[in-house]
C-alpha cells in the first residue's frame, strides 16, 4: 500500500512538473505587440545653436528585427516593402507595416536593422536652419537629401537604458527610433557652413540644399556619420 501511495505521489509530482513545463514552454511563445515608429531630435548642441532641424522622412525598403532569447529560439523577423515605406519623423500616427507580434519574456538582446529603398528621387530627407553669424545675412533652410541605399542599426534599449529586456504579452510596447542630425556635422567646419552654396527662391528663401551634387564637401563629411546615436528604446 506504502509502494502504491509513493509510486502515485511521484507520478503525480512529475505531472505538475511537465504541466509546469508546458505553461512555461507557452508562455514563451504568447506574442507581445510591438509597434515601432520613427523621430527625430531637431536640437543642435543647445537651444541657442545655429544649426537646428525641424522635418524630414526615410522611405525604408526593408525592416527585420533580431531576437536573441534568455529562454526559447532566438529569432529574425523580416518584411520588405517593394514599393517603399515612407515614414515622417513627425508623425503621431502609427504603421500597420511597423507592427510585429514578438514572443514575450526575457531578452538578452533586441536588435532593428532597416535599409532605405533606392532608384528613386530622395530616400532620406532632413530639414533645418542655420542662421549666419553675419546678422545682415538671411538664415538658410537647409535640406539634407540621399538617394543611396543606406542601412541603419540599432539595439533596442529598455526604459533604463539596459540592452536586455522584458516582454509582457499584456503591453503593448511602441519603440520610436530616433535619429540625431546634428552628430553628424561633427567634422563640419563653421566656414564650410557659412561659405556654403545657397539657392534662393522666388519668395526670397535661401536653401542650402547638401546631397550627392551640391555642397559635396559638407555632404562627404555629414554621409560618413550617418546614422551617428541612432536610438531605439521603449
Amino acid at each position: 500500500m506504502k509502494l502504491l501511495l509513493r509510486s502515485n505521489f511521484s507520478l503525480f509530482l512529475i505531472f505538475l512538473f511537465l504541466l509546469s513545463s508546458c505553461e512555461k514552454e507557452d508562455a514563451f511563445k504568447n506574442p507581445t505587440p510591438v509597434i515601432f515608429n520613427f523621430g527625430m531630435n531637431q536640437q543642435g548642441v543647445g537651444g541657442s545653436d545655429d544649426l537646428t532641424f525641424s522635418d524630414g522622412y526615410i522611405i525604408i525598403h526593408q525592416f527585420s528585427v533580431i531576437g536573441e532569447r534568455v529562454e526559447g529560439e532566438d529569432f529574425e523577423f523580416l518584411r520588405t516593402f517593394p514599393n517603399g515605406l515612407k515614414i515622417p519623423f513627425y508623425n503621431n500616427s502609427t504603421f500597420d507595416e511597423l507592427s510585429f507580434d514578438l514572443p514575450q519574456g526575457a531578452y538578452n538582446s533586441l536588435k532593428i536593422r532597416f535599409e532605405t529603398q533606392s532608384g528613386i528621387n530622395t530616400n532620406l530627407f532632413v530639414k533645418g536652419r542655420y542662421l549666419y553669424n553675419n546678422p545682415l545675412k538671411n538664415p538658410s533652410t537647409v535640406h539634407l537629401k540621399w538617394n543611396t541605399n543606406k542601412v541603419f542599426e540599432a539595439n533596442l534599449l529598455s526604459s533604463t537604458g539596459m540592452r536586455s529586456l522584458v516582454l509582457n504579452e499584456t503591453k503593448t510596447e511602441t519603440p520610436r527610433i530616433i535619429f540625431k542630425p546634428k552628430p553628424w556635422f561633427a567634422d563640419v567646419t563653421e566656414m564650410m557652413l557659412e561659405n556654403a552654396s545657397f539657392l534662393t527662391t522666388a519668395n526670397n528663401e535661401q536653401i542650402m540644399t547638401i546631397d550627392p551634387t551640391n555642397n559635396v564637401t559638407i555632404f562627404t563629411e555629414i554621409d560618413l556619420k550617418i546614422g551617428t546615436e541612432l536610438k531605439c528604446s521603449l
